[in-house]
């Protein structure tokens, strides 16, 4: 991440309860605001964190801390604190010599002992003007403590300040050349700070001044006055000048009592609240303001820096560039280290000067070892569309298609005047596969105007030799050549003057002899870290340089451990080196204040051990300023890290410390923990102690608790409640980047393969990746993932994604919902999903306003569309499936290729270069390939694929194989057109069986001992092939060619299938006796087209014109299926379980699925709009669809669990709901109505004698009133049963009034009637015909539209009572009642007037006028039940709403184009509607723009509360005013659904999550019968018996 990095200074000894206090409370607290607010790290540099102040930075390490925080922090860079003590003074650490000698002189004069000065200060002439440097005694990781030396430093303190006063009383020195012998650090510090930078960095400090009165005894020492000067003038200053921000505190004691250890916490409490004020306060001011994310700019920016040197190379790269002819790639060649990269950054930044009249596009990208060529070509196609405005369509992941793209987009680039500049470097870097190197997607001569510039390291000889003959017409292949001697001397000595070095000349002989030898440029930097370390008299030998870069990289190494410690340098490397991107230095300190072997060797240094401990962030910057020049800065996806300036030190890391799996497992788990977040938010994590261990203190208890203070890591960062902050709404939330990159891949380096799966199906990990653009990288890793136990799980959750991608993309906000709709109905078969789809709401999910599925309906089932890249050239010719769910499918130009389900791109056998294969078979898991020149490839699918045997018949060259059979080791092959059998045991051939005709089937025993043999004549032979026999040979009475046999050893029986589909049952139990038991001739003619057979011993035949399952046991039909109209089948398969038959017939472009029991079509699938040549059942859980260009995979479990899904097969006309939404009721112009419980699915269906044609319930849901050819059924939904059948009505439709004592039947044809509910008696007729009639919410009236006025029928009299005309003398076109107001109707007239009319005064008033261009569509006419609000009219993308409460029309936007019809309901505030994404799909796999989608909206704000993917066609729709909306889809199904709206109080949460619940698909669900005969007849009176 990005930082805020502040340095902290203080006086050590002053401040330890106020940094301890700071540390432990206020910065963790401004560290989570910056992480979760803004994105950014937080850390601070207290240079005394570390215990021991031998571990202290030296004052010019200080000094370089220090600029770092200024020039790299984002916001505040300094907080200084002074109080009443002015600090001891530093020694200077270096003094020039002749200012030395004057010191000694002096001390000569005054008779002062010098010889202390010599010993610490020793002179070196390697610094540039030759000083005398202070030397400690002993290496300072050392931790033992030295009391004399202690003194001794003292000593030379006094003596250097003595001697300096002197000097300058006596003008040997000036006032301001002694000053470095008195000022403290405190001072040095606060001095540079304050004294030489600008208005704006001096804005980013804070200094905070305690004063304390009483509290010590005065004190007139210098150090005082130096204090004094600093507090009480210098800093003043600043403040009057308006330089600095400065806070002053002054603390009052008791003169008797002093400064109290309370007063001390009092102020500290104090300071650390004002602090993290003013340092937010900063920090909100400075990241504001957007920051630019950049990457390949950036590092390009960086390496073009380190071209130090000239190459000549350079002026060949210029003369290509600037050459108008060439047509090639220019490829540059170099080996490790040689500086390839450097060069080419060089150029890039470069090339804009040689072409400055062009304005070229230059386009660079540094490839790595987390490169893929997928997203190579995606990043590359990405900036060239945008650099020259050209379309991009960013959905494409197909690599095929990548590089079409790719190809036409530098075409069209050359069209323009400015050039294209394209330079790829490290293109060895690209993953190795074990497939021959396609490098086609590289252009073969580049379009006018592009110039193409790549490099490749020589230890990757076949990539140049296949660029080479790839571009056999072009000599721009230029090598880089070794850096001369002499200019690695020159870089050398520049180097080690910018650290203000040199060597001598002795030292300078040996440095020469080693460059000749190893003439790299980072061997050169490696030699300046050692050089810079000589000093003068450091004797140089020859064996003292070592050779080489790795030997160079260890020495480093080996003085980092002096330094910093072992422990310390080995794990922060191994850490550094095991991330996947790289670190950043706040990252490397967590990680290892996680570390257990790091956190116990600082506990040496503790009396007692502390609740909070992290490893100081002094000691990671420190180490990581040793390491500053091998280390590249990164921005990967707005965040920025740290990574090695080559791959060899990685190398030498792994070599040195990571020697074992085992450790590089320990490394990896440790990250994953962090970037987990596990031990963060205070929770301590348990710290093992080695009780033999050195590091271990003898004090400290062998397991304690310890919290390390480390970050949270949530997927999605959100400001914390704990601080405010003045950022919108919309900008609240961002990604974490880096736990998305990198927890997935320590996990799975680790072996976590529990938690990787956890992660994998968390919503809110899919959220986050999809919020974060990073959707390809998340299907490349669910696909990863899916190859564990799990694979069903995490392939459909891949496919379904992958569907929905181009959606969520752009509304990754939808994912709960989409994970709902696709997802939720078959958790039941896949349960590791439930996480993905109801995530726990501890887990931090808020549940947003939106739409949820309350009972769903089962979607299309999901497919893996497997595309192969040449089946657009070559169609698949043949192919075969292995039982783990592989497909291996042949093209028409002799390639291979394999797909696998949840992959959507299929891989090609890499043999497939060499051997031109014809076709295909399997067995098992294992598959036979032919070739043309006879020889036969067998592939194992679930070993490597590079384990593969060839073998190869010299008898004959054209061998083309009939099929194949495995059993245990041994694999049985039969030639097509022959009468061989030939027998491998452990792949070599074992035995070779003559049949007497052509052989058309093949089987065996269990153990492949026994072979029987299907031959062309009818007959069958069975072989014992170990012992070389022939035990029987027998002919089947037709005579024709068998086709399958199948052996059952329990009973002794083989069955026998010829090709016109006769059965024949033969006894083996003498098996060189067959007996021929039973047969059943086939009456259907043609020939068999395939035969399947289940495990419950069921044999389907499949012909063109018919199915037949047959009973093997008892060898007769048992059922026969045929095919739709006009169609013939092709292929026809079954299920494990035998429920559902799967037919493929000619020219469909889709598959049946057939309840085997019913004979039902219950499910269609989809071979995407193409006609499929071939199915596949691989093994028991995958079904495989051929087309000429890809394969389709299907789960079968999901294609049962769809077939077995509640639904009627017919378009559902209306939903009526009961009491409080329990259940519903759906009708679908059949006789039957289903009864759906809100968890349950269909609970149980009402049968009727005839076609239902409309149904009403009571509000109290207790009866169900249908009608169905005039009769009408009421039933009790209670007990369900039907106890009224009422005949003579002549009703098509009957109303229950709200109340629930009374039902009115309309009659078109008759007078409609008013009767009791419970008892069937009629109350009153009414011989008036009405319109539209509906009861009024009182239960007192009919209303109801008749000659164009509105009617008020009394429903206990059935005369018209009251009556509304309109006064403009129009028509009555709608109206409707008020549910709040049950005595007001609204009316709207023909001439655009609206109304109000209370019935019970039977007054009107005129509300609203609409405007003549907007008309009422009185089909679509709705109000809301307090008559604010009421919907006039939809069109294709507005609904029009008028608003009553203001008098205001409104025409808000729809999401989409509305669905025709307008299916549309109103309840409460909201309107709910269906229409039609208005998006552009991507995506050809997408069926969500295909299908209409669930809007709710609010009707007082228009806004939308949410929207739901329905994935099927609607066909009704009905909102309760409890905001449950019930949706009728074509197929026969409902789905319920639940609005959530937390502003409004509508949260239906609890509700949200129910599938329906799925029936064997032998069963039905209840049926309830309806009554033999009516029971009550009403009879149509005359007027004269009325009378």
């Amino acid at each position: 991440m990005d930082c805020v990095k502040v340095y902290f200074c203080s006086n050590p000894e002053e401040s330890v309860v106020e940094r301890r206090l700071l540390r432990e409370r206020t910065f963790p607290k401004l560290r989570e605001y910056c992480r979760c607010t803004y994105g950014v790290d937080f850390r601070v540099i207290d240079p005394y964190e570390a215990s021991d102040p031998i571990d202290w930075p030296s004052q010019s390490r200080r000094m370089q801390m220090l600029d770092d925080c200024r020039r790299n922090s984002l916001g505040p860079f300094f907080v200084g604190l002074v109080g009443e003590q002015y600090g001891d003074a530093c020694l200077p650490e270096q003094i020039e010599a002749s200012e030395f000698q004057r010191l000694l002189q002096a001390c000569q004069h005054v008779d002062i002992r010098s010889d202390i000065l010599e010993r610490y200060y020793q002179r070196d002439d390697n610094v540039i003007s030759p000083s005398f440097c202070f030397v400690l005694s002993k290496p300072r990781n050392v931790q033992s403590k030295n009391p004399t030396e202690s003194e001794e430093l003292c000593e030379v303190k006094r003596i250097l300040q003595d001697i300096a006063t002197r000097c300058v009383q006596n003008g040997t020195m000036t006032h301001e050349a002694a000053q470095k012998y008195f000022c403290s650090a405190l001072e040095n510090d606060i001095r540079y700070v304050y004294k030489d930078h600008s208005q704006e960095d001096k804005a980013r400090c804070l200094c905070y001044v305690h004063k304390i009165t009483n509290g010590f005894s005065p004190n007139k020492s210098a150090q005082s006055e130096r204090l004094s000067q600093l507090r009480d003038h210098f800093l003043p200053s600043l403040v009057a000048s308006h330089e600095a921000q400065v806070y002053c505190t002054v603390t009052e004691c008791k003169r008797q009592e002093g400064y109290t250890p309370e007063m001390r916490l009092n102020f500290a409490v104090g300071l650390r609240e004002q602090l993290q004020t003013d340092l937010k306060r900063l920090i909100d001011h400075a990241l504001s303001k957007e920051r630019a994310v950049t990457d390949q700019e950036d590092l390009c920016c960086m390496f073009s820096s380190l071209y130090r040197i000239e190459r000549a190379e350079v002026k060949h790269v210029k003369s290509y560039l600037e050459g108008e002819n060439g047509t090639f790639p220019f490829v540059l060649t170099g080996g490790p280290c040689s500086g390839k990269t450097v060069l080419l950054a060089h150029c890039a930044n470069q090339a804009s000067v040689w072409l400055k009249n062009l304005d070229p596009v230059i386009i660079v990208q540094f490839l790595d070892i987390n490169s893929t060529l997928r997203q190579l070509l995606k990043d590359i196609c990405q900036q060239i569309a945008s650099s020259y405005k050209h379309s991009f369509d960013v959905c494409i992941n197909d690599i095929l298609q990548l590089k079409e793209t790719f190809s036409r987009l530098l075409t069209m680039s050359s069209l323009f005047r400015n050039p294209l500049v394209l330079i790829i470097d490290g293109l060895d870097q690209l993953p190795n596969t074990d497939e021959p190197l396609d490098w086609t997607w590289l252009p073969k001569s580049t379009p006018p105007n592009v110039k193409v510039l790549i490099s490749i390291s020589t230890d990757r000889p076949d990539i140049i030799s296949t660029l080479k003959m790839y571009y056999q017409d072009t000599n721009l292949f230029c090598e880089l050549q070794q850096v001369d001697g002499k200019s690695c001397i020159q870089f050398l000595t520049t180097l080690l003057q910018g650290s203000n070095r040199k060597i001598t000349s002795g030292q300078q002989m040996y440095v020469n002899q080693a460059l000749k030898k190893c003439p790299f440029l980072l061997y050169v930097q490696l030699l300046q870290k050692q050089a810079s370390l000589w000093s003068s008299d450091f004797e140089v030998m020859e064996n003292s340089l070592v050779q080489g870069v790795h030997n160079s990289i260890h020495l480093m190494f080996d003085h980092l451990e002096q330094k910093h410690s072992k422990i310390i340098v080995s794990k922060a490397l191994s850490y550094f080196t095991l991330a996947r991107y790289g670190m950043s230095t706040a990252e490397l300190t967590d990680v290892l204040s996680s570390d257990d072997e790091v956190l116990a060797s600082l506990l040496t240094a503790y009396d007692s051990v502390p609740l909070t401990l992290r490893v100081p962030e002094v000691s990671v910057e420190s180490l990581l300023f040793d390491l500053k020049e091998f280390l590249v800065p990164r921005n990967i996806l707005g965040t920025q890290i740290l990574s090695w300036i080559s791959r060899r030190f990685s190398l030498v890391v792994r070599k040195r410390y990571l020697c074992s799996e085992e450790t590089c497992q320990k490394i990896h788990y440790v990250l994953a923990c962090y970037f987990s977040g596990y031990w963060a938010n205070g929770r301590a994590k348990p710290l093992m102690l080695d009780v033999d261990s050195e590091t271990a203190s003898s004090d400290a208890p062998k397991n304690i608790n310890i919290d390390r203070q480390a970050p949270s890591q949530p997927w999605i960062f959100s400001p914390p409640t704990y601080m405010s902050t003045s950022i919108t709404t919309s900008e609240r939330t961002h990604v974490n980047r880096r736990k998305l990159l990198e927890l997935p891949f320590h996990l799975l380096k680790s072996e976590k393969m529990v938690e990787l799966v956890h992660q994998m199906t968390s919503q809110a990990y899919l959220k986050a990746m999809f919020k974060a653009k990073l959707s390809d990288d998340l299907f490349l890793w669910l696909e990863k993932t899916s190859q564990l136990d799990t694979r069903r799980n995490l392939q459909l959750l891949n496919v379904m994604l992958r569907s929905s991608a181009c959606l969520l993309k752009d509304n990754p906000d939808d994912l709960p919902t989409v994970l709902q709709a696709k997802l939720l109905p078959f958790l039941s078969v896949l349960p590791l999903l439930k996480e993905s789809v109801n995530p726990e709401r501890s887990d931090g999910m808020t549940v947003n306003n939106g739409v949820y599925t309350v009972l769903s309906s089962v979607p299309s089932v999901p497919y893996t569309h497997c595309t192969l890249q040449e089946s657009e050239a070559f169609p698949i010719t043949n192919a075969a499936g292995s039982d783990g769910g592989s497909v291996v499918s042949v093209l028409e130009n002799g390639a291979a290729w394999v797909c696998n389900e949840g992959a959507f791109e299929g891989f090609k056998l890499p043999q497939s270069s060499d051997l031109h294969f014809t076709s295909v078979f399997s067995s098992g898991n294992s598959f036979l390939l032919s070739t043309r020149c006879g020889k036969l490839l067998l592939w194992d699918a679930k070993a490597n694929p590079q384990e593969i045997t060839i073998q190869v018949r010299e008898k004959d060259e054209n061998i083309i194989p009939g099929g194949i059979l495995v059993v245990d080791d041994k694999i049985i092959v039969w030639l097509k057109e022959r009468n061989i059998v030939i027998v491998f045991v452990e792949r070599e051939e074992h035995a070779e069986l003559c049949c007497s005709d052509e052989i058309s089937c093949v089987s065996s025993s269990d153990d492949g001992y026994i072979i029987y043999c299907g031959q062309k004549n009818g007959s069958v032979m069975i072989f014992d092939w170990p012992n070389d026999q022939i035990l029987a040979t027998f002919i089947c009475p037709e005579e024709m060619p068998i086709i399958d046999l199948i052996v059952s050893e329990d009973t002794g029986l083989i069955t026998c299938v010829d090709e016109a589909g006769n059965v024949f049952v033969w006894n083996l139990e003498i098996i060189t006796e067959p007996v021929l038991m039973k047969q059943n001739p086939c009456r259907t003619k043609g020939k068999v087209l395939n035969t399947v057979q289940t495990e419950d011993n069921l044999l389907l035949i499949c012909k063109k014109q018919q199915i037949q399952l047959i009973d093997i046991d008892q060898v007769n039909v048992l059922d026969q299926f045929s095919p739709p109209e006009e169609k013939t089948l092709k292929q026809a398969l079954m299920d494990e379980d035998s429920h559902f038959i799967i037919a493929l017939l000619d020219d469909c472009p889709f598959l049946l699925v057939w309840n085997r029991v019913t004979g039902q079509c219950v499910l269609s699938l989809n071979t995407d709009n193409s006609q499929a040549i071939k199915l596949l059942k691989c093994g028991e859980t995958h079904l495989a669809a051929i087309t000429n260009g890809s394969v389709l995979i299907w789960n079968m479990d999901l294609i049962a669990l769809s077939a077995s899904a509640p639904k009627s097969g017919k378009s559902v006309e209306a939903v009526v709901v009961g009491l409080h939404g329990e259940s519903c009721y759906s009708v679908d112009g059949s006789e039957l109505v289903w009864k759906w419980g809100l968890s349950s699915g269909v609970e149980e269906r009402f049968l009727h004698h005839s076609l239902v044609e409309s149904m009403s319930i009571s509000k109290d849901g207790e009866y169900l009133v249908t009608v169905a050819k005039g009769d009408i059924y009421v039933w009790d939904t209670n007990r369900g049963e039907n106890i009224y059948r009422i005949s003579g009505s002549r009703a098509f439709k009957v109303l229950i009034t709200p109340k629930g004592f009374s039902g009115v039947a309309l009659s078109e044809t008759g007078p409609s009637r008013v009767w009791k509910l419970q008892s069937g008696n009629v109350v009153c007729s009414i011989h008036t015909d009405l319109k539209d009639a509906i009861v009024s919410p009182e239960s007192t009236f009919l209303l109801g539209i008749n000659s164009g006025d509105l009617l008020a029928v009394s429903l206990w009299t059935g005369i018209a009572c009251k009556c509304f005309c309109s006064p403009d003398e129009s028509e009555v076109v709608a109206f409707q009642s008020l549910l709040d107001h049950p005595d007001y109707v609204v009316v709207i007239s023909a001439a655009g007037a609206l109304y109000s009319w209370r019935l019970t005064e039977d007054t009107i008033c005129h509300q609203f006028q609409l405007p003549n261009l907007i008309l009422c569509q009185p089909e679509v006419f709705r109000l809301s039940s307090d008559g604010g609000y009421a919907i006039l009219s939809i069109t294709a993308s507005t609904i029009n709403i008028l608003d009553l409460f203001n008098s205001k029309l409104c025409s808000v936007s729809t999401k989409g184009v509305v669905h025709q019809p307008p299916y549309v309901d109103v309840s409460g505030q909201y309107v709910v509607y269906a229409c039609y994404s208005s998006l552009e799909c991507q995506n050809v796999y997408c069926d969500l723009h295909e299908k209409p989608m669930l809007i709710v909206m609010r009707m007082s704000d228009g806004e939308t509360v949410g929207r739901f993917y329905l994935c099927k066609n609607i066909s009704t729709l009905t909102v309760t005013e409890d905001m449950f909306v019930y949706v009728g889809f074509e197929d026969g199904s409902v789905g319920i659904y639940a609005v959530n709206d937390t502003e409004m109080g509508n949260n239906r949460w609890k509700e949200i999550g129910q599938s329906p619940e799925i029936l064997c698909p032998l069963d039905e669900p209840l049926v309830r019968l309806p009554l033999v005969n009516p029971n009550v007849i009403w009879v149509d009176l005359t007027s004269s018996e009325l009378s």
